[in-house]
Parts: C-alpha cells; structure tokens; sequence
C-alpha cells in the first residue's frame, strides 16, 4: 500500500508539473511587461530581450507616462529604473502598489545596492549590470510567482483573455 501511495504521488506531481511547464509557456509568453528607463538605449536592449522571448512590452521613459500606461494596460510585470528625473522609480513603484499591489515590482539601477527602505515597495532588485540570461530569469521567476499565487480579479482575467486570442 505505501509503494502505491508512493508511486500514486509521483504520477501527481509529474502531472503537476507537465501541467505547470504548459501553463506557464501559455501564460509567460504572452505577459504584458512594463519597461520603464529614462535612458532610451537601456529601455530598447530590455525591450528586445523581452520581445524576443515573445513577451509583450510597453515602454515609458519617466514616471508620469508609466502611472498612465500601468492604469491603462492589465500589466503583468513592471521593471522600472531607480534614478529617473522628476519621480524615482521607487516613488513609481509606491503609486503603483497603492492602486495595485499584487504585481510585481523590480527596481533596476547601476547602484550595486539600493538602500532597504526603497526596496520594501518591490519584489525584486535587478542591477543594470547583470547578464541578459540572468534578467530574463528573474523576469520568468517574478511572473511565474505572480501567476501561481496572486488571484486574478476581473480586469486581469479579461486582459488575459484578450492577450490569448
């Protein structure tokens, strides 16, 4: 009987996982990303890496332009710079949390550190010096963590909807 059970659970958790890897291909490869950068070649270089992976980006080169394009668009994922003029990114990033706080944030900067207090509005600090392998998988990391735990309400289920057809 112990074997059975045994051998019953690793049938699930294949399942699970079979099942995870095609949700996800589905889910991640169509996630709609937020790039924002006031420097225009760091936010091109992002935007291809991410669309060649066949993600879906929007761009923003300052805060006021990325709180209306995140109002505006079911955003799955928001990568921001830190040192922008007129608004921070962790400024941005508080606006964005107070309107909706289960998508994920990360703050990218060429700072090796950020101070502790910005980085409790993010899920996530990305240095600008950091590998594209490496920055695409935090990405995958950060959408898949927000895919799994986060519910989807209304607006993100249409917009999921809409990217998907």
């Amino acid at each position: 009987m112990n074997a059975l059970l045994r051998g019953r659970c690793k049938r699930q958790v294949l399942l699970v996982l079979l099942w995870r890897t095609k949700w996800r291909s589905a889910m991640t490869k169509r996630s709609l990303i937020l790039c924002v950068d006031d420097d225009w070649n760091g936010l091109e270089g992002r935007k291809m890496l991410l669309e060649e992976r066949e993600y879906q980006v929007l761009v923003a080169t300052g805060g006021a332009e990325a709180l209306q394009l995140f109002a505006s668009h079911p955003v799955d994922l928001v990568l921001i710079d830190y040192h922008m003029p007129g608004m921070n990114g962790d400024v941005v990033a508080q606006h964005m949390k107070a309107s909706q706080s289960d998508i994920p944030i990360a703050l990218l900067s060429a700072d090796d550190e950020l101070p502790e207090s910005t980085l409790r509005s993010v899920e996530a600090f990305i240095s600008k010096s950091e590998s594209p392998a490496n920055l695409l998988q935090i990405v995958e990391y950060l959408l898949d963590e927000h895919f799994l735990v986060a519910p989807l309400d209304d607006s993100r289920t249409r917009g999921q909807q809409r990217r998907a057809a």
